[in-house]
Parts: structure tokens; C-alpha cells; sequence
């Protein structure tokens, strides 16, 4: 019998998972969550890795999946789009997916959960979205009873890595950079293999078991001398002019064209780079520090003989995924809305209700019945619109209310079907509206044009009615 642990992780596919399941592969076996049907279809493996197919978005489905894991690798950054209508801000999908994700860890047994997020100014004020959602993801996994070691790092030098990737293509492409204010913020990259080293100890070291350690392995500098660096190392002289402000608008599109990301990778990732990123000392940094490798080799190793970025592990899966996305005509659609003190999870699913008939009065009423299912009629002529089925997953709880789409004019019948849930965060005041694998029955770009924005309408009308509440 295998008596290795058995690790799950989230974002096995990607950049850093391939190299966590590539290196680790001596200590420890492998289960990896996925959404996508085609790495799903592996089953195991060529290197061992059990695979699952699993949406992180659904409590149940990822408690599932932990079952019998040792310890779980939160990798998640909810920047690529899930459903082919994603209505919602990275950050508000990384809260509901990390609350997801350690609940069911929790449920599960998992004795401990290592995630890796992003290296953190000194001062927590003003921090660019992107960060503020690195440590909002960091503090909601460390809000439960498992102990969680969150490894922080900044730019991930290896072969495939995103960040690094648009980096060299930058170096590579433009024959002049129009250089913005946020190149000379400090900023301190690592080695792929050092952060592996990392998540070893994490995993094998007792010492590593809980807290919160800043990585780094090359010498912290500016993002302009990284750039000019990286040029010598390549053999390109990089020519550039200095520019006064950080110019983000701009930026991030001549860095997405260039770069080859979309902008709704580069936007956070350049905002964030407005802050001087640079490793605090800790005791798992001075690990990894004694054989870090150096700049210029973790560089050339990174590239191929031209000096091109090596391929992103993930870029078939994503090239195999997205026609499947399209085709799936599926809609996920978050919001952050204010939570009145002391509501908890079905208050604010009858107050929905209760809202929505006295907004339209007259065209919609929105009825709770006996069985706790909830129908939206329209009046005239009568119509069934929506019918709500409740889940049987939180029918005990309080800060947890989901209903199953069953029904009604608007929406066809997916299996599994979708959902419509509200999930509170009562310590820091405020509840997400979420709906998840909702179909349409209408024409998609009929849907587009008007469900889909009424939709958005009547959350913010409904979000300035909790805010009222609130005060």
C-alpha cells in the first residue's frame, strides 16, 4: 500500500501545479481538481496524478473531492473566465471560491492547507485591487479551524509562468518602451524550483505547519532594471523613455497587445506593481535562500535556445476548453452586496423576494410556498417565470442560503442545474449574491441584451436597499 500523503490541488494544471506534481512527486500523491473536462479525461495520469472534475463553485462537489486528501494547495486565481457570461470582479469570485474551497476542506478532514499568494507592501493602505484580494483570499482560508500556511511570492521565474512570460515577450518585442512611474517600484522575483523547495517544507516541516512566509530568491529591483536586466541576459538592448505618471489605462493594453495576456490578466497584475514588493526576512525564506538559484540562470533556463518563453502548461487545455465554454451557453453571475446586523441567510432570501414584488408591483410577485421552493410569476398575462427549489446542503445553516433553478420560462434545464445562492460574511458586513450554471432560455444575444442586464439592475437596486437597511 502507497503510504505517501495524498495531496489535493487546486490549480493542478496550471504553471505552478505542474511543477508541484513534476517535483513532489518522491514524497507525496496527487489529486488534482479541475474544472476542465479534457484534463479530467486523463483519469490517472502518465506521473501519477489523480484527477477530478470538479467545480470549485459548488460547496458540495469540492467537499467530495477532498475526501481522504492529507493536505490540500490552494492555487486559485479566478482571472480566466469559468461560464461564457461571467458577471462579477476577480476579487468577489476569489472570496466565494476560498470560502468554498477551506469549508470543504474543513468537512473533509484535511489536517492543513497551503496556499500561495502574493508578496504584500509594508503598508496595508491603498493596496491595488489585485493585492487587496490576495490577502482578502489569504485571511478567509485562515478564518476556520485548519491551519494554513500561506506562502507569498512575486514574479515566478520558470518555464510557462504567466507574468513571466509577458515580461520577456515585452523585452523581446518592443523596439522602444515608453517606461510609466510603477518600473521603479521594487520588486523581487524567485525560481519556480525554490518556491517547490517551499511548499516541501510547508508539507514535511513541522516548523512550517502554520503562519505566513514571504519568498524570494533574486536580488530585489526595480521593475525597470528587470527589464534592462533581462535584455543584457537575452542579448537585446532595451531602449526606453521615461514617463511621468503610471498611466494604467495605457499600460495595460500595450502590455496586454505585446505581452500577449489578455487585459484582464495584465490590468491587476500592473496595478500591483505600483507597490515596492520585496521578501520579509522569515525562517522558511532563509531556507530557501541558501541555494537559491540565481537570476541569470532561473532566466536562461526559462527560455528556450532563441530566448523565447517556453509554452504555458495549460495552453492546450485552455485552447481545448474554451469552444466547450461557449457551447455550454452558461452564465455565472457574483455580486457583493451590504448585510444589515443581525440578518442571517434566509432573511435575506424572503427579503429578496419581498423587495422584488414591491419594486414591480404590478408586473412581478415573487411567492414562497409551503416546501420552501420560491416562484417568480409574472402578473400579466400569468406566467411562470423562475421556479427556486432549496438545497438541501443549507437548509441548517445560517450564513448559507442556495436554491436549485427548476424551473420557469426563462431558464432551460442543465444538469446539474443551476443555482442561486446568498452567502454571508458577517464579520466584515457584507453577503454575496451568486448565480452559477444558469442557462438561458433565450437566444444568447437576446439574453445578452436585456436578462442578463436587467439582472445586474436589480442587484445594485437591490444592493442600495441592504445598504438603507444597514444604517
Amino acid at each position: 500500500m502507497d503510504s505517501r500523503p495524498l495531496v489535493a490541488i487546486a490549480g493542478a494544471s496550471g504553471f505552478v501545479g505542474t511543477f508541484l506534481r513534476s517535483e513532489l512527486g518522491d514524497a507525496f500523491r496527487f489529486r488534482g481538481l479541475t474544472r476542465s473536462p479534457t484534463v479530467a479525461g486523463r483519469g490517472v495520469d502518465s506521473a501519477g496524478t489523480e484527477w477530478k472534475q470538479c467545480d470549485l463553485f459548488s460547496l458540495p462537489k469540492v467537499a467530495k473531492a477532498l475526501e481522504g486528501c492529507d493536505f490540500a494547495l490552494y492555487l486559485v486565481h479566478s482571472m480566466s473566465p469559468s461560464s461564457r457570461l461571467v458577471q462579477a470582479n476577480f476579487a468577489d469570485l476569489d472570496l466565494l471560491l476560498a470560502d468554498n474551497f477551506v469549508r470543504a476542506a474543513e468537512m473533509a478532514g484535511v489536517r492543513r492547507i497551503v496556499y500561495l499568494g502574493g508578496l504584500l507592501p509594508e503598508e496595508s493602505d491603498g493596496l491595488s485591487p489585485h493585492l487587496r484580494s490576495r490577502l482578502e483570499v489569504e485571511k478567509v482560508l485562515r478564518s476556520r479551524s485548519i491551519p494554513v500556511t500561506a506562502l507569498r511570492a512575486g514574479l515566478i521565474f520558470g518555464p510557462g509562468g504567466s507574468s513571466f512570460t509577458m515580461l520577456i515577450r515585452l523585452v523581446k518585442r518592443l523596439p522602444i518602451m515608453v517606461l510609466p512611474r510603477w518600473v521603479r517600484s521594487q520588486t523581487q522575483s524567485v525560481d519556480i524550483l525554490d518556491v517547490v523547495r517551499a511548499f516541501r517544507l510547508s508539507l514535511e516541516d513541522e516548523r512550517f505547519a502554520e503562519g505566513v512566509y514571504d519568498l524570494g530568491g533574486h536580488q530585489p529591483m526595480t521593475y525597470r532594471e528587470l527589464i534592462v536586466e533581462t535584455g543584457r541576459i537575452l542579448g537585446t538592448r532595451v531602449r526606453y523613455l521615461d514617463f511621468p505618471l503610471n498611466a494604467f489605462a495605457l499600460s495595460k493594453r500595450w502590455v496586454s497587445l505585446f505581452g500577449g495576456v489578455p487585459t484582464s490578466l495584465s490590468g491587476p497584475l500592473l496595478e500591483s506593481l505600483s507597490h515596492d514588493l520585496c521578501a520579509r526576512p522569515n525562517e522558511l525564506l532563509d531556507e530557501i535562500r541558501r541555494d537559491a538559484i540565481p537570476f541569470e540562470s532561473s532566466l536562461r533556463r526559462s527560455v528556450d535556445e532563441a530566448g523565447r518563453p517556453r509554452e504555458n502548461p495549460r495552453k492546450e487545455v485552455i485552447r481545448s476548453d474554451r469552444p466547450k465554454i461557449r457551447r455550454a451557453k452558461q452564465v455565472r453571475s457574483v455580486q457583493r452586496l451590504p448585510l444589515p446586523s443581525g440578518w442571517d441567510a434566509e432573511r435575506v432570501s424572503l427579503e429578496y423576494g419581498t423587495w422584488l414584488t414591491q419594486r414591480f408591483r404590478g408586473l412581478l410577485n415573487v411567492a414562497p410556498r409551503e416546501d420552501g421552493s420560491i416562484c417568480f410569476n409574472w402578473t400579466a398575462p400569468k406566467l411562470l417565470l423562475l421556479r427556486l427549489d432549496p438545497s438541501p446542503y443549507t437548509r441548517d445553516s445560517s450564513d448559507r442560503k442556495a436554491f436549485y433553478i427548476a424551473g420557469g420560462v426563462l431558464s432551460q434545464k442543465p444538469e446539474p442545474p443551476g443555482r442561486l445562492e446568498f452567502r454571508l460574511f458577517p464579520e466584515e458586513g457584507y453577503l454575496v449574491a451568486a448565480i452559477h450554471g444558469f442557462v438561458p432560455r433565450m437566444p444568447w444575444w437576446l439574453y445578452s441584451l436585456t436578462q442578463a442586464r436587467i439582472h445586474l439592475f436589480v442587484m445594485r437596486r437591490f444592493g442600495n436597499y441592504l445598504k438603507k437597511m444597514s444604517e
